[in-house]
């Protein structure tokens, strides 16, 4: 079995806002998140299910991490971890293997993990990298560092080519 570096991050404080498939009534004046013309589809949870969103307080600002889509029963506890305290982010770089056009290439991969305060640990995040740039581990390393300064998850996907 192989050993995986993890790096950590220093614990912040967790954001949390939760979306349900549930109709509600609009109340006068509300605008949806991303404003009035934002697709119906666009924020789709399916049925039986909560959207949580998450993001750290880091250096005073807001940083986004992801929306993680649970089963309704799962999200009372999902959100009672999320309230336990501050988190930490943990970044596993391992080497994956995907397979494009009957090809299988390898290529460095992250693993962006929250460390909730009570001990529960959720997958939020998998940042691919190419093949020739990076290893695993110096992936993993740009990922935290990156987190630490308050980059948002979404952005680090574009950027760790």
């Amino acid at each position: 079995m192989n050993a995986f570096n993890a790096f950590v991050t220093p614990e912040y404080p967790v954001l949390f806002s939760l979306r349900s498939s549930e109709p509600r009534e609009p109340w006068e004046g509300y605008v949806p998140p991303g404003g009035p013309d934002v697709p119906a589809e666009v924020e789709a949870v399916p049925e039986g299910c909560v959207g949580i969103s998450i993001a750290l307080l880091i250096k005073g600002l807001p940083s986004f991490l992801a929306t993680h889509v649970v089963p309704r029963e799962e999200a009372g506890a999902i959100v009672e971890s999320l309230e336990s305290g501050d988190a930490r982010v943990a970044v596993v770089g391992i080497t994956v293997t995907l397979e494009e056009e009957d090809e299988a290439e390898p290529s460095p991969a992250a693993f962006v993990n929250l460390l909730c305060g009570d001990g529960r640990r959720i997958v939020v995040a998998r940042i691919l990298g190419q093949p020739e740039s990076h290893t695993p581990e110096a992936l993993a390393r740009y990922v935290i560092k990156e987190i630490s300064r308050g980059v948002q998850v979404p952005d680090l996907a574009s950027s760790a080519g």
